[in-house]
């Protein structure tokens, strides 16, 4: 939910979420405004609970053999020391970028952290993403595993000043590092981990173990209040926060509310499955990397569920295994990356391999383990969470049915040349206005790109400008998006998409998102071979059309060298030569129209054609924070519809494989 420009936005906004978000929502706002979240989280709440004996903690992870991971990492083992070596030094790779300086105290004087929620003060810093990720304690895991490998003492020195760190500069309640329960969950959860990992280091003496014990009650207590806001945006805050609570309810299981918190905590968690992943594994928030939180969040739940002797509700692993369905049908089989959709925020809420952030084969190894009950790769560095998780490596891959595994995912092709259409009937809020994009991949590379994140706030016109339609490789119509923009995270008049046809060589689907001025986009995904594929567009409108409309088609490539002769775009690969030949035609002999015009677009300007009226194109964001040149390409036609827009792309070398 968010503030909404003009009341008549509101009660649509009311009308499309829901009156039981809305009304989650409206309680969240009056805990705030009537005091009540103060009152109930006074900074001094540390004084109120005695720390709890040591001795109560019940453990509950079991620390993989240093042997079974110095197997598994093999030559990538100075990877995980050199990381480790960073954070020693006071940096950490904050959204999987380079490493930058770790930053723990929150800046200006710190506010009780309703104050911010209120915007009675202000965050004090443009995007509040800079200050949470470094408080999410994600440095603990890399820290964890080199003290596991090396029994090296500096690894939990460093973690315990770290620790000191936070703990001075952001007391009980105090700060915008209390606002959001999600953070306080999450690092909650690290500090578990930390607890398990240091227990025994040199200089962990008892005082500062049991810091960190009253530091996990503290946080724990932070998480019930405002379940409300979670449950109003029903995403992963009411999901992660489940786990949060759970996890401190069973590692203090002798603590007074701990028997209150795993209730809670259970409760949360199994709602939030059920609710936000469907039947066929597409979960609410419409993300590839929330998708990873969300399996991540889930296979920390089993693994703690297991050490109280218990087991997930059947109808939970199902909805599980239908998640995990849904990933490895996204996932590309020869770098382990998977396409770049929704919301790209930099979570990587369990670090727990050397992979790179954008590789996925951990998270799908460990849920293909844990919800499908085998493997789904062989053995490798990315078997390293499952250790940790404590699920068993020495099974066997069985090799899980080609594509698609799953129906909800729009995937033809090879594991060399293969395409993923977007087509989705929203149930739940979209994240980006995405419909009908198509990303292409060849030999590992990803040739057809979606554009990502970058940052949710920023300047204009960088306020999570990507999420807009006219960046994605689909088509937008007079410079609009396929739905109407409330707000950074809000679309309403959601543009549902139907499919028509999916064979094993031709996808057809059509959305209606631009029903409102009478047209409809349908679009033919057609594998030719591997080297040749032939995307058209077609724009149906009623027979009486009679205004004229500009349809921009819109391709994003990777920043390779090019060259142009008449709309015969010619880029040079690392893999050889592509080929992409935009041509158009009317549907109709009453069409009138103007030539179609192209542009050629990298880092917000243009190389070919007219200057665009937003730098937004040309950009690709590979992680939060970060955006790199890339190429873009649009065809706009300005015509009468209906027309069509046909695209074919053509891989002209190494033919005779």
């Amino acid at each position: 939910m968010h503030r909404l420009k003009k009341p008549t936005l509101t009660l649509k906004a009311i009308k499309q979420l829901g009156i039981r978000s809305s009304l989650y929502y409206a309680l969240y706002k009056i805990g705030l405004w009537s005091g009540y979240f103060k009152y109930r989280t006074p900074s001094a709440i540390v004084t109120r609970d005695h720390p709890p004996h040591t001795k109560k903690v019940n453990w509950i992870i079991t620390l993989p053999k240093k042997e079974d991971i110095n197997r598994l990492l093999q030559h990538k083992h100075d990877i995980l020391i050199s990381q480790a070596k960073e954070i020693i030094s006071g940096k950490a790779r904050l959204f999987g970028d380079q490493p930058v300086a770790i930053k723990l105290k929150p800046p200006g004087t710190l506010h009780h952290w309703t104050a911010y929620e209120q915007k009675k003060e202000n965050w004090g810093i443009e995007d509040i993403k800079y200050i949470w990720e470094p408080a999410r304690f994600g440095w603990t895991y890399p820290l964890g595993r080199a003290y596991l490998l090396t029994n090296d003492d500096s690894y939990a020195q460093s973690f315990w000043q770290l620790f000191g760190a936070f703990e001075e500069s952001n007391p009980a309640n105090m700060g915008q590092n209390w606002t959001s329960a999600q953070e306080v969950a999450l690092r909650l959860m690290a500090m578990v981990f930390a607890a398990h990992i240091f227990n025994n280091a040199e200089s962990t003496s008892q005082r500062k173990f049991q810091n960190l014990i009253q530091a996990i009650v503290t946080h724990a207590d932070r998480i019930p209040l405002t379940i409300c806001y979670a449950q109003a945006q029903n995403n992963n805050h009411w999901l992660t926060e489940g786990v949060a609570l759970f996890t401190a309810g069973t590692f203090l299981k002798e603590y007074p509310k701990a028997s209150q918190w795993r209730k809670l905590g259970w409760k949360w968690f199994n709602q939030a499955i059920k609710k936000q992943i469907t039947d066929d594994g597409i979960y609410i928030q419409h993300s590839m990397n929330y998708h990873r939180l969300m399996l991540h969040s889930s296979l920390w739940m089993q693994m703690v569920t297991k050490a109280m002797g218990g087991t997930l509700p059947l109808s939970t692993v199902e909805k599980l295994a239908a998640a995990t369905r849904w990933l490895l049908a996204q996932i590309d089989p020869i770098s382990g990356q998977a396409p770049n959709l929704g919301h790209n925020d930099g979570s990587l809420i369990l670090p727990l391999s050397t992979a790179e952030y954008y590789d996925f084969r951990p998270v799908a190894q460990s849920s293909s383990r844990a919800f499908l009950g085998k493997a789904y790769l062989p053995t490798g560095p990315w078997d390293e969470l499952s250790l940790w998780l404590g699920l068993d490596i020495t099974d066997t891959p069985v090799k899980i049915q080609a594509h698609p595994f799953t129906p909800a995912v729009l995937r033809i092709g090879d594991k060399q040349s293969y395409a993923i259409l977007r087509a989705t009937n929203f149930n739940s809020r979209p994240a980006h206005a995405d419909q009908l994009h198509v990303d292409l991949w060849f030999k590992g590379h990803n040739v057809a790109l979606d554009a990502g994140t970058y940052q949710y706030n920023a300047p204009p016109p960088w306020e999570n400008a990507l999420a807009s339609t006219l960046v994605h490789n689909t088509i937008s119509i007079d410079g609009k998006d396929q739905m109407q923009r409330a707000g950074r995270f809000l679309w309403l008049d959601w543009a549902q998409a139907k499919v028509i046809k999916y064979t094993d060589e031709e996808i057809i689907a059509d959305h209606d998102g631009y029903q409102k001025i009478g047209i409809i986009h349908r679009r033919s995904l057609k594998r030719i071979d591997k080297y040749h594929w032939i995307i058209k567009d077609q724009l149906l409108s009623h027979p009486h059309q009679v205004s004229k409309h500009q349809f921009s088609l819109h391709w994003l490539t990777p920043d390779w060298k090019w060259e142009n002769k008449k709309n015969n775009l010619l880029l040079r690969t690392p893999f050889g030569k592509l080929q992409i030949k935009i041509t158009w035609q009317p549907l109709n002999n009453q069409a009138r129209y103007l030539p179609p015009t192209l542009q050629i677009l990298r880092a917000g300007k243009a190389l070919i054609g007219s200057k665009p009226k937003k730098p937004i194109f040309g950009w690709f964001s590979p992680i939060y924070g970060k955006k790199v040149p890339a190429l873009s390409i649009r065809y706009t036609v300005e015509s009468l519809p209906p027309i069509a827009i046909t695209s074919k792309w053509t891989f002209m070398e190494n033919q005779n494989e």
